[in-house]
């Protein structure tokens, strides 16, 4: 049985090139490594029987980092002809690609997540090289979709900056070490910022971002979430995404354990700072 479901992040690198306080992913606890070409595309084969997103969004860590990151955007086409591709990027490793490769997946939606403030020029500086590639741009402006401020159309590209000033983080911190924040399911599930995506990772499917990362770095301490193999009880996983369970309770219930990312002592770029 194949279940459709709305959106699906698909994990390709666990490194990323800025270290942010409150990362989903971890990325201020450097976090090293891609996931290899060889198990995405393992992991495509399998799960493309499985699930049938309408949005796969690419995720990290950084993308950008993996050293073959066309083979992957092209086994996730290959594999999910119908799907939007959205890329996630904070966008500063854009500069290394060429702007023609975009053009190139079809229907592929790049999400630029602007942290840090003093830098959106540069990011602006990458949008419009891959913009001269073509012509017959639109543009819509303002707060479409909450963070989507400027949004840029062409017939096989959108290209939209993404601003999210505050970030709940997904954990506590003490003495150095991950633990959960033991909240109330239901409020905690009221404020997360992706209630209804689960994440592939590794092989197996999580109910979100966080889990597989905070789980990943804990190793059985704190946490006893377990992900869904691919003959595991997915049914059961896909019928609760968008509602609050027990594993909620790891993050906490009000926005005032958030994150800044405006913030230039909040983020961290490894090549530029």
């Amino acid at each position: 049985m194949k279940y459709r479901i709305k959106r699906l992040d698909f994990n390709v690198a666990y490194a990323c090139n800025l270290s942010c306080k409150g990362c989903i992913s971890l990325s201020d606890f450097d976090r090293r490594g891609v996931e290899s070409l060889k198990d995405i595309k393992e992991q495509c084969e399998t799960w493309s029987k499985i699930l049938d997103p309408s949005v796969i969004s690419i995720f990290g860590g950084e993308p950008l980092l993996h050293p073959r990151i066309k083979q992957v955007l092209d086994l996730i086409r290959k594999h999910w002809p119908n799907a939007v591709i959205k890329f996630i990027t904070n966008g500063y490793l854009l500069r290394r690609y060429d702007p023609e490769m975009w053009f190139t997946f079809g229907s592929l939606e790049m999400q630029i997540s602007i942290h840090r403030q003093d830098h959106e020029s540069l990011i602006t500086k990458e949008i419009k090289r891959i913009v001269k590639c073509r012509s017959g741009w639109s543009t819509t402006r303002g707060n479409v979709d909450k963070h989507r401020q400027l949004e840029l159309h062409n017939k096989d590209l959108t290209i939209y900056k993404s601003k999210f000033k505050t970030f709940v983080m997904p954990y506590r911190l003490e003495n150095g070490e991950i633990k959960p924040f033991k909240s109330n399911p239901k409020k905690a599930h009221s404020i997360c910022g992706s209630p209804n995506v689960p994440i592939l990772y590794r092989n197996k499917l999580y109910k979100c971002a966080p889990l597989p990362n905070i789980l990943e770095l804990d190793k059985g301490k704190h946490y006893k979430y377990k992900g869904v193999d691919p003959d595991g009880d997915v049914e059961g996983l896909v019928k609760k995404i968008n509602k609050p369970e027990a594993v909620c309770s790891m993050c906490p219930e009000s926005k005032n354990h958030s994150i800044d990312h405006f913030k230039k002592e909040n983020v961290h770029v490894k090549d530029i700072d």
